[in-house]
């Protein structure tokens, strides 16, 4: 394959301008109708509100299901276009939200949050005035990373006809236009950069993320559904129930278990410990300026190509089978979890760093004894996410040949093999299932722990 030099012919940018265009609007307006939707449900898990138990189940639910095939089931249901890929991107970061905001409200300290309750405050109260004040840094952090996120996402949508740079970049690589490939994944590169300055400023000035509303809702407005074809979309449902497989499909099925947790777990292993080397020195305050605007731009290269892509690249190089995938989940995890684990190196409260400084410590002694330990509770959150989120990618990486049930998954959608389908879906959402109840598990044992 030969992907240089690059297309930059003043053609094919101009026509990128309607892609680009679309894959930034369907992030804006997805991740609006998430922040509105997932916020509140995160309150009312994080406050153990009444129904917290089935709202933390439904999130669940709907995150185990990979994006890929919410938007084949949205396009059922909304036809081709951005429409069905701003609904995949809406449900899917709702659940996300409310998840993970949920648990970062949950790890806040709890000296404020216990003297609200104290006073007798509503639920609401403690978390508006409590929870979320303490823990607001992380908070845009991720939701930020959110918005990035749902770029990356608009173009596995776009496989599917959601529009966009998805779409372009599929398209391209299907018929061998490695060149255009290349601009594409640069023109990606480009817009996770400015997401990752504009995100520095949203943190220095939060208004400015009000900035994005008018976006989204002007791409609400514009790219509304066309068709709302129920009777069709239930139809389709139907033909799913009840799933089922086939006894050799059941006796491939441990297999397809132990390479899809092989490739999640080892996945996101690699993606922590690159994630973790390249967050030291790409955190302001540590190293000099100049190394963390090259560590930052490595991050951003990491983590601008999405997973399903990095697994394209890796199989034609390593071969099909879980050393694609891992090396795929681990490439991009590594810059996700390095620019979160950055940001909550630099989140940490800068008090008991300079009682530390001032006594002459080095750095490295500053790292190890005030910012590492204080910046463990978001660190934890955010990598116990990640492996939940590569349970769910490593069904994605599977459809182009990492092996896992993603393969099986994918012949099943190819083959219109609709009970066959939903049984590997279900199959998915069970694993995440079990990971969640997991996490939720290990993150009480390590708040325990903190306080």
């Amino acid at each position: 394959m030969n992907f240089f030099p690059p297309d930059f012919s003043a053609h094919y940018l101009t026509y990128l301008a309607v892609p680009i265009a679309q894959t930034i609007g369907m992030a804006c307006a997805g991740m609006l109708l998430a922040l509105v939707f997932g916020t509140p449900l995160a309150i009312i898990v994080a406050t153990h509100a009444p129904g917290s138990r089935a709202i933390s189940a439904v999130l669940a639910a709907l995150r185990a299901i990979p994006d890929l095939t919410l938007a084949i089931l949205a396009v059922v249901l909304l036809g081709l276009g951005p429409a069905a890929g701003i609904a995949a991107l809406w449900i899917f970061y709702t659940a996300m939200i409310g998840k993970v905001f949920a648990e970062l409200l949950l790890a806040a300290p709890a000296a404020p949050v216990d003297a609200l309750r104290a006073t007798g405050a509503p639920r609401t109260c403690v978390a508006v005035f409590g929870m979320i004040p303490t823990m607001f840094s992380d908070l845009i952090t991720f939701a930020m990373y959110s918005f990035e996120c749902a770029m990356r996402a608009a173009i596995i949508v776009g496989a599917v006809g959601g529009g966009g740079l998805g779409t372009e970049l599929v398209g391209t690589i299907n018929a061998l236009d490695y060149h255009r490939a290349t601009t594409l994944i640069i023109v990606l590169v480009a817009c996770i950069a400015a997401v990752d300055v504009f995100g520095m400023f949203v943190r220095r000035y939060p208004q400015a993320a009000f900035a994005l509303v008018p976006a989204g809702l002007i791409t609400l407005w514009i790219d509304r559904p066309q068709i709302f074809a129920l009777g069709h979309a239930l139809q389709t449902f139907g033909s799913m129930l009840p799933p089922q497989l086939s006894p050799q499909e059941l006796a491939a099925l441990p297999n397809l278990l132990l390479q899809t947790a092989e490739i999640a777990i080892f996945g996101t292993a690699l993606g922590a410990v690159i994630g973790f080397a390249l967050a030291l020195v790409a955190a302001r305050g540590i190293v000099p300026l100049t190394i963390v605007v090259i560590a930052r731009r490595i991050l951003d290269t990491l983590r601008a190509i999405p997973e399903i892509i990095w697994g394209l690249l890796l199989v034609v190089s390593v071969g099909v089978g879980p050393v694609a995938g891992i090396f795929a989940l681990g490439l991009h995890s590594g810059g996700v979890l390095g620019k979160l684990y950055s940001e909550a190196f630099e989140n940490v409260n800068r008090s008991p760093v300079a009682s530390i400084r001032a006594t002459g410590a080095p750095m490295p002694s500053t790292l190890a004894f005030a910012i590492i330990p204080l910046a463990l509770g978001p660190i934890g959150v955010n990598t116990l996410f990640r492996l939940e989120w590569n349970a769910r990618a490593a069904a994605v990486v599977g459809m182009i040949g990492a092996g896992g049930i993603g393969q099986a998954l994918f012949l099943a959608q190819q083959l219109f093999f609709y009970k066959t389908m939903a049984a590997y879906v279900a199959i998915t959402w069970l694993i995440v299932l079990i990971i969640d109840a997991l996490s939720d598990r290990l993150r009480g044992r390590s708040i325990t722990a903190m306080t």
